[in-house]
């Protein structure tokens, strides 16, 4: 079919239209009703027209690889079937409209490889219906909205490979539904305690982190978790005690944690039952009931030394992590 021909297909089809695919086009045929509207090569565009808000039945929309495209139009709200938006490869894409929160039924966004994206909308949490985020690559990132954590629906956050992002917002714990988390290849130094709060997260990926020097005592909290990648963090110096009451845990990788000394080398060599088993030798709060209920059956007036031996323990420990 000759371009000509193809473009005017296009006008009649394209008010039906529910998927539309510009991935790795040759050519940018945008056709609203029976007007087209622009025609150019699809590595020349910089911009879409506004009238994209009136493609109002597309439920997928494949912009994968327009290395030229530098924005999206504020009409992007408008397309209020959209369920699929792929933006992968689309390297110069610096930032995304606020709009973007009027799509209700999102549920995966893709923007894998978006190497100019510096920041999101924080309008961001406002997809509700939100269950794939796919962020790998976007290395210019620097930082995620607070909203981030209004997103209820949400089951698969990836984070990777965003080498100056350094924090996470303390809103990410407020995602109840989340089942898997990457965050591997981050600059993150410290992760926030509300991770702890993720009672589905099942996958917790933070390998790779070469700035991380801890993690949050609360990650004994997730309950659920099976999964815990924490190799090549290579400055991270000790687990937290608290990671001996995860039950559930069958894998945790500690490959290349040069710098990691609690528990020590040869207990890391051991494999993950060891590490789990010198944890819970140390898990302080434990002891510290056991040996509660131990001296109230035996009606002691005074706490063994023990007791008191443990909870300073405790308490200088919890003042260093601060």
């Amino acid at each position: 079919m000759d371009h000509a021909l193809f473009l005017r297909y296009v006008g009649r089809n394209v008010e039906n239209a529910k998927t539309l695919d510009l991935s790795e086009c040759q050519y940018f045929p945008i056709a609203l009703g029976k007007l087209a509207v622009l025609t150019r090569e699809c590595c020349a565009v910089a911009r879409l027209p506004e009238l994209l808000g009136q493609l109002t039945a597309i439920t997928a929309l494949h912009l994968r690889n327009c290395p030229a495209l530098t924005s999206l139009p504020e009409s992007l709200g408008q397309m209020a079937a959209l369920n699929y938006l792929d933006l992968s490869v689309c390297r110069a894409l610096t930032g995304l409209p606020e709009s973007l929160g009027r799509l209700a039924a999102l549920a995966t966004l893709n923007l894998w490889a978006c190497c100019a994206l510096t920041g999101l909308p924080e309008s961001l949490g406002r997809l509700t219906a939100l269950r794939t985020l796919d962020l790998y690559d976007c290395r210019a990132l620097t930082g995620l909205p607070e909203s981030l954590g209004q997103m209820a629906a949400l089951r698969t956050l990836g984070i990777r490979a965003c080498h100056v992002l350094t924090r996470l917002p303390e809103s990410v714990g407020r995602l109840a539904t989340l089942v898997t988390l990457n965050l591997s290849g981050c600059a993150f130094t410290k992760l926030p305690e509300s991770l702890g709060r993720l009672a589905a997260l099942k996958t917790l990926n933070i390998s790779d982190c070469r700035a991380l020097t801890g993690l949050p005592e609360s990650l004994g909290q997730l309950t659920a978790l099976t999964y815990l990648n924490l190799s090549q963090c290579f400055v991270l110096t000790r687990l937290p005690q608290s990671l001996s009451q995860l039950a559930a845990l069958t894998t945790l990788n500690l490959q290349m944690c040069y710098a990691l000394n609690f528990p020590p080398d040869f207990i890391v060599r051991q494999g993950a039952h060891a590490v789990m088993a010198f944890l819970l030798a140390h898990y302080h709060p434990l002891k510290i009931m056991i040996l509660i209920m131990a001296a109230r059956r035996r009606r002691m007036r005074r706490p063994p030394a023990e007791l008191w031996d443990l909870i300073l323990d405790q308490f200088y420990e919890v003042n260093l992590v601060i």
